[in-house]
């Protein structure tokens, strides 16, 4: 049993990154809460969200912030373990006669297999059995 928020790991999807960087309250009160911890993005998210903030806008100071907030991260790897979990995960969710996106079915598996709390809004992880999920 976790006793400590030392012992807990954070995987910060992409969506929460973005919020949190426009500075939206529910992604900020909830990074204040678990800034101390340790904090992930899985690779896929990794370079999804570099992609959108370096897309459009350019916003240079939003890619800044990012930067720093990255060197607080440790990133997940997306491997042979997290790829044999993935099929798994699609194959129930399937069975079920539902759908997700390949996206969000790589970062799940990632944040599942490496044990992390996944941090999102996105209601597709919810048909993810056995993942750790704190919406914001």
């Amino acid at each position: 049993m976790m006793t400590s928020l030392e012992e807990i790991k954070y995987c910060l999807e992409s969506n929460f990154i973005i919020d949190l960087l426009k500075g939206k309250a529910n992604a900020v009160q909830v990074y204040e809460e678990i800034k101390d911890a340790p904090l992930a993005i899985t690779a896929i998210a990794s370079v999804a969200l570099f992609e959108i903030l370096r897309g459009k806008e350019q916003n240079q100071d939003k890619i800044r912030r990012f930067e720093e907030l990255r060197q607080k991260m440790t990133v997940l790897p997306f491997g042979e373990i997290e790829a044999e979990e993935a099929s798994q995960i699609e194959k129930a969710i399937h069975q079920k006669g539902q759908s997700i996106s390949p996206l969000d079915l790589l970062i799940g598996a990632t944040a599942k297999t490496n044990g992390a709390i996944l941090i999102s809004n996105d209601s597709d992880y919810k048909r993810i059995d056995g993942l750790q999920l704190r919406n914001y």
